[in-house]
């Protein structure tokens, strides 16, 4: 928690909560579906939590739209 009271991620923090690769993370910022926080470091960006999971919604529905897919669905249904 930040003095802001909100929750700020490292990549790595931000991947293990997402299930994702710290990878995946730097890709969706190279997209500019969510910027690091201002003055946080270049090689260690801190995220916050609330920009993550916004991120993750938008390249989710990204990659419906580019699948060609005409299923809809979250992955929060998925999971169950």
């Amino acid at each position: 928690m930040g003095p802001d009271a909100e929750e700020y991620w490292t990549t790595a923090q931000a991947a293990a909560a997402l299930g994702v690769s710290p990878s995946t993370i730097s890709t969706w910022r190279t997209r500019g579906y969510m910027d690091p926080v201002e003055g946080s470091p270049p090689r260690r960006p801190i995220y916050r939590r609330a920009d993550v999971v916004q991120a993750e919604k938008a390249a989710y529905q990204a990659a419906l739209r580019t699948s060609g897919s005409a299923k809809r669905t979250s992955r929060a249904a998925l999971a169950g």
